[in-house]
């Protein structure tokens, strides 16, 4: 009678487990500007905040995600992982076309690292470390090709509903004879 619990609570254990092996050790960069105390001028300094509820907003039940944290827009994501091939969890983050980097160590420069952004209608990336082996770099140009090609969907339905929203409010405004 024990087994079946057991099951059911390694199971339970693991599951969130996985989820958060991907998204654990993130970090989103925004920009303030500050302002010389002389007025001579401004500077934008970047700071790093806690991922949580940018990635929350991404999981969760409404449309969109959050842009902003204390009203200053997200520029980049940065997520701290042993693996830098974005896993297939990570295409929500990539698909809001903030940049995306995913290093073992953002303070060496001794170690792996992959920035994925939008460019030209596909995800692009820049990589920096030891050579990627054969297969890594198979799976990588897999993941991104299927990953832009879902963007590409997701864009052109985006414009669609965009255009059929325009067409239902034209004919409301339009007046009846």
């Amino acid at each position: 009678m024990k087994k079946p619990y057991i099951a059911l609570a390694l199971s339970l254990m693991t599951a969130p487990a996985a989820w958060a092996d991907n998204v654990a050790h993130c970090e989103v960069v925004i920009m303030q500007v500050v302002s010389d105390e002389g007025d001579a001028g401004e500077a934008q300094v970047a700071t790093f905040a806690p991922a949580a509820t940018f990635l929350s907003s991404l999981y969760d039940d409404e449309d969109g995600h959050i842009t902003k944290i204390n009203n200053q827009p997200i520029r980049a994501v940065l997520c701290r992982r042993n693996d830098v091939i974005p896993a297939e969890v990570d295409y929500n983050i990539i698909a809001t076309g903030i940049p995306f980097s995913l290093s073992q160590d953002f303070d060496s420069s001794e170690t792996d690292s992959l920035t994925v952004y939008w460019k030209d209608g596909a995800f692009d990336y820049v990589y920096k470390g030891h050579a990627l082996s054969d297969e890594g770099q198979k799976i990588l140009d897999k993941r991104l090709a299927s990953f832009s090609e879902r963007g590409l969907i997701k864009k052109a339905q985006a414009e669609e509903k965009v255009e059929k929203l325009a067409e239902d409010k034209d004919v409301e405004t339009t007046p009846q004879k």
